[in-house]
């Protein structure tokens, strides 16, 4: 006799298959699971109480559909009892029980390795509170979004865009400290609401919430809505709308916040609102909706595809794929998807595999980074083995278990591409060294007016040669000969009173008053005479002057920060940085070419004659830094330095050709002839500096 099923479990219409064949969902409430089956199966229930299997196969072949066997009656039993839906009085049921608890039991290690990965703590049933609060949603909902929120978004924009500076303004608050508190303090109420969005979609559709609470990912906390009952809806619109329910119910909060952020006083209550109408809603789009994580954008596209159980679906279809495509077994796919589902699943399912690589990686690091030493490194170790390395090996396990029923080309095929793949990631074709360079002239002095001063002659014309200490403009300042004069006439004032004192005995004693304020009036004079000599603006060096100033006129005044022109000496001299990591693959003496920016200029013939034996604490070329579009990656430091990211160490080249004319610095890279590396020997490099740089306790 058939064993008799659980009196629990509830059998509802669920809807058609993407072939249109007719479905239906098995829901077991005790553990919050629910089962989709097919004709056939259901077939077979509605009679499952005639006990008999002969009757019930008898009684399900008489209706419409495809005749059903004894294998057919035996694959739904051993589906119910896997799924414990046989009732306990069953005593082969009820054995099943200890051996089924002791293959899901995991040894404790085990369990809190995981366990801190993911959890989830219930706080809170809120289907009695959502019974009574849907009735009012219900009645003033639909009216209230349809005219008062669009009247809301509306006035909220129009007075945010009269205020749109001020709005902007904003933002750099984020990164103070009570921005964050503030950003934190929006992010959970608005999380809040993105739940209930969910529940109270769920309770439209008629579903059952049955809890609330905080789930743990990687030890950060984040609030969740068990909205499973949404199983059991037939209507993809509504299952639609309860994947999307937390997004509209942010969406909304939004717009509210908007008019809010105009109507409130400054203070912690405004921040929170621009906070809410602008951060908040945009990360919640970004992470929320990410087709590759089980969140909202999960689910939507797996109720938008009519795809249930997408993940484990999409990835066996991607697994056969493989197969395939790598050794031919000719094995059938796993379930007859149209072409069209097909090529989405397949798209989605290797999208998801590289996504969760990086994903497992950022965590194996976040675990590495929030622990000590030891332990993260044992943790992140034991992610990367279990999440990335395990599935791998069980690939390949799978792979060589079916060696045998491989087709010989498809793995000669196969072998070759390898094959080239490991020439392409072993041998050494890297040979070249790029070295961000500059090319400028040996020396090149600009001048200024040492102060604001006025054009009194220009002695020279832009190109020509000079000799150094030659005079090239005169400068003159109105205050400071004014001031000069003051002081020429304090002086001889002070000389003649000195005269005047010499011949009188009594107040011979202020003649060293007298004497002490001459000599600070001449220091005076001679430092305000110096000042007028650098007003004699004179060649640096020998060279040719270059870029001077147009319309330099007499009667014209001139500001120190403008430069009025340059001095270039003869000779160019070429400098650059090389990166640590390219040390040991060059030496003085190699060769290469100069690639200048300017596409115009051919490649110049180049050496290096010296590699600095100490890393560069700035980058002195500020043409080379990533801010001002170089290749070096800089951050500034607080007087505004330009510090390497990674290590780089200042190198000097020489040009092989002496033909060459430069009218301003160019900048470029260097191509120098160094060690040939291949891209394994680089990743390994790589991976040993690392080592070496993160094994200090």
């Amino acid at each position: 006799m058939l064993p008799a099923l659980r009196p629990d479990l509830q059998l509802s219409p669920a809807a058609p298959g993407l072939d249109g064949a007719p479905q239906w969902t098995l829901a077991d409430p005790l553990r919050g699971r629910y089962f989709k089956l097919g004709a056939a199966a259901v077939r077979l229930l509605r009679h499952w109480l005639l006990g008999d299997p002969q009757r019930v196969l008898a009684a399900a072949n008489a209706e419409p559909g495809a005749p059903l066997n004894e294998a057919d009656l035996e694959e739904l039993l051993r589906f119910l009892s896997g799924h414990d839906l046989i009732a306990a009085l069953d005593d082969t049921q009820r054995a099943s029980y200890a051996a089924k608890a002791a293959a899901m039991r995991q040894s404790p290690w085990k369990s809190v390795l995981h366990q801190y990965l993911f959890f989830r703590i219930p706080l809170w049933r809120p289907d009695a509170f959502l019974n009574r609060t849907w009735p009012v949603l219900e009645r003033y909902g639909p009216g209230v979004l349809r005219w008062g929120l669009p009247l809301v978004f509306a006035i909220g924009l129009f007075l945010v865009m009269r205020d749109w500076q001020r709005f902007i303004a904003t933002f750099p608050h984020l990164f103070s400290l009570g921005g964050a508190l503030a950003f934190g303090v929006a992010l959970t109420f608005a999380k809040l609401c993105h739940e209930f969005g969910h529940a109270f979609m769920a309770k439209r559709a008629g579903c059952r919430v049955q809890s609330m609470g905080l789930a743990f990912m990687v030890l950060l906390p984040m609030l969740y809505t068990d909205v499973s009952d949404a199983w059991r809806v037939r209507d993809r619109r509504s299952r639609l709308l309860i994947g999307a329910g937390g997004v509209l119910a942010e969406l909304i909060l939004a717009v509210i916040a908007l008019l809010a952020w105009s109507l409130l006083p400054e203070g912690p209550v405004r921040t929170a609102a621009f906070m809410l109408a602008s951060a908040t809603w945009i990360t919640t789009l970004i992470i929320n909706l990410n087709p590759f994580m089980r969140f909202d954008g999960y689910f939507l596209l797996s109720d938008l595809w009519g795809v249930d159980n997408l993940q484990s679906r999409a990835f066996a279809l991607c697994r056969w794929r493989l197969r395939e495509a790598l050794f031919g077994y000719g094995e059938p796919a796993p379930e007859p998807w149209s072409s069209t589902m097909r090529r989405r699943l397949l798209v989605w399912g290797y999208g998801s595999w590289l996504w969760r690589a990086v994903l497992f990686l950022g965590i194996a690091l976040a675990v590495y980074h929030l622990f000590f030493k030891v332990l993260g490194i044992f943790l992140m170790l034991v992610e990367l083995a279990w999440f990335i390395g395990l599935p791998i090996w069980r690939e390949l396990s799978e792979w060589w278990q079916r060696r045998d029923h491989a087709d010989p080309r498809k793995v000669l095929y196969t072998g070759l591409g390898l094959g080239a793949l490991l020439l392409v990631l072993v041998v050494p074709w890297r040979g070249s060294v790029e070295v961000p360079a500059q090319l400028e002239a040996t020396r090149a002095s600009a001048l200024h007016a040492p102060i604001a001063a006025r054009l009194k002659s220009v002695h020279v014309q832009d190109g020509q040669a000079v000799e150094a200490g030659t005079l090239l403009l005169e400068l003159e300042s109105p205050d400071l000969d004014s001031r000069q004069t003051i002081v020429r006439r304090e002086i001889e004032i002070i000389q003649l009173q000195l005269r005047r004192q010499a011949s009188r005995s009594e107040t011979a004693a202020d003649a060293g008053i007298l004497e002490q304020r001459l000599a600070e009036a001449v220091a005076e004079y001679r430092g305000l005479e110096a000042r007028r000599a650098r007003l004699q603006l004179r060649a640096p060096q020998a060279g040719e002057v270059r870029d001077l100033l147009p319309d330099l006129s007499p009667g014209r005044w001139l500001s120190p920060n403008v430069p009025l022109a340059r001095v270039v000496a003869p000779g160019l001299r070429l400098r650059g940085y090389l990166a640590e990591k390219h040390l040991w693959r060059v030496e003085p003496g190699a060769e290469g070419h100069f690639i200048a920016d300017d596409p115009a200029r051919r490649a110049l013939a180049v050496r290096l004659d010296e590699v600095n034996t100490t890393g560069a604490a700035y980058v002195e070329l500020e043409a080379l830094t990533s801010d001002h579009h170089g290749q070096i990656a800089v951050r500034r430091d607080a007087q505004n330095r330009a510090e390497p990211v990674e290590a780089q160490y200042g190198v000097r080249l020489s040009l092989l050709a002496d033909d060459i004319q430069l009218a301003h610095p160019l900048r470029g890279v260097v191509v120098l002839k160094g060690e040939r590396q291949s891209l394994l020997g680089a990743a390994w490099r790589r991976l040993a500096a690392l080592g070496v740089r993160e094994s200090g306790f």
